[in-house]
């Protein structure tokens, strides 16, 4: 595959112009003083270099500290990025308390928490749901600042009450003072990567700031036939149009070529149902088989902050995700002694996704009874466009003469097949407002108020579902016990249009019910938090996988009440010393008559990162990660297929070779775990192997 642009001349071109006349030059930066004028309170995480935050507005859009905000909540911040260079989402996710990664197929991932798919994927806040839940390609990490991970329902903002978790992706931002950056790495299986970061003020007075991010990354795999290629290009401008007022203008795009992607995996039974094994390479994509996707988000933003501190925001982003893809979904089960019954289904996609999102809100503080309180006012519209065109194979499906064979099975002709379209259309508004009842009592109350239309044309059918003013409340309450430990409790209504498909292939009904969580948080030392949380959901209508017909994912609405537990920790314990990472424990995800629901989800995880900054070798810090899962299970035609519980642990270490460089290396899965991926789509008899050890190695220059 071919760069669609080259990173190499982009990162000369910029660096020589920091040594011109521009801005960007050293000689002038003491002479700048820039008033910080965003609105954004929260500091940077690549400043403080910390593994936490001391505050959050992924809840409520209010700026809380995380022990006052009452709802779980967990950052991977940019210091735990670098350290365990976690380039893609889901790098970061399978280190985050209580996220189940679930990789269904290579180019398409699904996200669990709580027993729930998540479905809100926000960045800076601003977000309406992904496709169908679930994340086509990957996202590269190289834009963001951090990544906060709220779980439990969040239809305060959302609009869409999902008990599960909201992934909030923060940018990163223009610095006031010139900074660059740049990361070669060099791994396993010839993985390529650079990065570029390069941030500063672009006039003399540095009201203007810039900030240019460029990431390409080439791998092959250890899967048979599969590599990818990935660019990334992240470009914003901010502006302070007045002391008080700041614009910002910026654009992301992100482009993976992905060839020979599994869609679909491994057929994990004979025809005799007995269990099948494969080589952790094994792959059910020939040579002819690609997938390729383009995203692309421009955003604009305003932000006014008056002199009594109210602060007005609007926001308006723009997503466009484009797909073309060539696919094999290979299905049945193969004989043992013939190695025929096989059959596989090729299928050519040309996707088009689109959303506009338009958000306008104020927030300030207001008095009253002699005591200052917080509001929040907002409304969120959205429309989001769907188009798919798919082609199928001239002789429909054809048997596989056996699995060793798939690899080279010829190219077919295309006749043109089926063709979707859906047009989303959605408008929030909500209210929400935190009472500092006392010194000690935070009452935080709000609602969401949602109004949705979802029409368009699936397999031959039109279907339309409308739905009007569905209010979604939300309710929390912080007790200070004193200066480093709170309790909370927190209340949250469900409410979840739903996309996916029933037997009939129509949407099944909305997801609705409520969350329920209470806990207490603690920040100890200086800079370490830890939060200890239990939790119950009721769910209405929950999707629940029930089959497949051909290559297409069947579901049904289920009731489902699922309790647990949670513990958190991220910080330092001390200067040299930090942690990040959790427990979380399932007691019970059960259905009607105490069925157990979602058996592939593991009812136990716990995520632990932890660095060290050695004694007497004050610039080697060293570390280690660990992911562990308890076993998880699926019944394939009567027979139950298990994945063991197993721990995934990765190594690292970063030697500062003196102010601007470094050199680093990753070790990760340093026991050669062998495991499938997930059992989310085993109902239908599939999963794969995840990757053995393998290793990185980076080195790092900084200005």
């Amino acid at each position: 595959m071919q760069p669609r642009f080259k990173l190499r001349a982009g990162v000369l071109a910029l660096l020589c112009l920091s040594n011109g006349n521009m801005s960007f030059a050293e000689e002038s930066l003491p002479e700048i003083q820039v008033k910080t004028t965003s609105g954004n309170e929260q500091q940077a995480t690549e400043q403080s270099k910390s593994y936490t935050v001391k505050s959050s507005a992924t809840a409520t859009k209010l700026n809380t500290t995380l022990r006052e905000t009452p709802q779980s909540i967990s950052v991977m911040t940019r210091q735990l990025i670098d350290d365990f260079k976690l380039t893609s989402i889901n790098d970061v996710l399978d280190l985050s308390t209580g996220i189940k990664v679930e990789r269904a197929e290579t180019d398409r991932t699904y996200y669990t928490a709580r027993g729930s798919d998540i479905t809100n994927f926000q960045i800076d806040g601003l977000g309406v749901p992904f496709p169908d839940g679930l994340l086509i390609g990957d996202i590269d990490t190289s834009v963001y600042d951090r990544i906060e991970v709220l779980r439990g329902a969040n239809g305060l903002l959302s609009g869409t009450g999902n008990p599960s978790a909201t992934i909030n992706f923060i940018r990163k931002r223009p610095t006031s003072s010139f900074q660059a950056k740049v990361d070669l790495t060099v791994g396993s299986w010839d993985k390529r990567r650079i990065d570029a970061d390069l941030s500063g003020p672009l006039n003399a007075a540095g009201n203007v700031r810039g900030r240019l991010v460029l990431s390409n990354q080439n791998r092959h795999s250890y899967l048979d036939r599969y590599s990818q290629e990935r660019n990334v290009a992240y470009g914003i401008i901010e502006a302070d149009i007045t002391d008080n007022t700041t614009l910002a203008l910026g654009h992301t795009y992100q482009q993976n070529d992905t060839n020979s992607p599994m869609w679909g995996s491994l057929p994990l039974l004979y025809t005799d149902n007995t269990r099948r094994h494969y080589s952790r390479s094994a792959s059910t994509s020939p040579d002819w088989s690609y997938w390729n996707t383009t995203n692309n988000i421009t955003f604009a933003e305003l932000t006014h902050l008056f002199d009594n501190g109210w602060k007005l925001k609007t926001q308006l982003t723009r997503k466009e995700m484009t797909g073309d893809a060539k696919l094999l979904y290979v299905y049945m089960n193969e004989d043992r002694a013939t190695g025929t019954g096989l059959i596989g289904w090729p299928g050519a996609y040309r996707d088009s996704y689109k959303e506009l999102i338009a958000d306008i809100y104020v927030s300030g503080p207001f008095l009253l009874g002699g005591r200052e309180h917080e509001l929040v006012v907002g409304s969120n519209w959205s429309r989001s466009t769907y188009d798919e065109h798919e082609k199928a194979a001239s002789y429909g499906t054809t048997a596989i003469t056996s699995f060793d064979s798939i690899g080279d099975l010829p190219k077919p002709n295309w006749i043109p097949g089926d063709f979707g379209s859906f047009d989303i259309k959605r408008l929030n508004s909500y209210a929400a407002v935190k009472f500092n009842l006392s010194d000690r009592w935070k009452l935080t109350g709000g609602a969401n108020l949602l109004s949705y239309e979802h029409s368009g044309i699936a397999y031959g059918e039109e279907r339309e579902t409308k739905a009007h003013d569905k209010v979604t409340p939300y309710l929390g309450a912080v007790f200070n016990l004193n200066d480093q430990h709170s309790l909370y409790a927190s209340y949250t209504g469900i409410y979840n249009p739903q996309t996916k498909l029933d037997r009939s292939l129509t949407p099944i009904a909305p997801l609705q019910g409520k969350n329920f969580e209470a806990g207490i948080k603690s920040e100890l030392l200086q800079h370490l938090n830890t939060s200890f949380s239990i939790f119950k959901n009721e769910q209405e209508n929950l999707a629940q996988q029930a089959g497949t017909i051909g290559p297409r994912t069947i579901y049904e609405g289920i009731d489902v009440t699922t309790k647990g537990y949670e513990f958190d920790i991220s910080g330092e314990v001390s200067e040299r010393l930090k942690l990040s990472g959790g427990y979380t424990r399932l007691m019970s995800v059960k259905g009607k008559d105490d069925q157990n629901v979602k058996p592939y989800t593991p009812r136990q995880m716990l995520k632990l990162t932890a660095t060290y900054q050695v004694p007497y070798i004050e610039k080697l810090k060293i570390g280690a990660s660990v992911n562990w899962q308890d076993e998880t299970h699926v019944d394939i035609n009567n027979v139950r297929v298990r994945q063991d519980s197993y721990a995934l642990v990765n190594l690292m270490a970063n030697y500062e070779i003196d102010q601007h460089w470094s050199a680093a290396v990753n070790v990760y899965n340093l026991t050669d775990e062998k495991y499938l991926t997930s059992l989310m789509w085993a109902n239908g008899g599939q999963s794969y192997y995840g990757a053995p050890m393998n290793a990185s190695a980076t080195l790092t220059w900084k200005y």
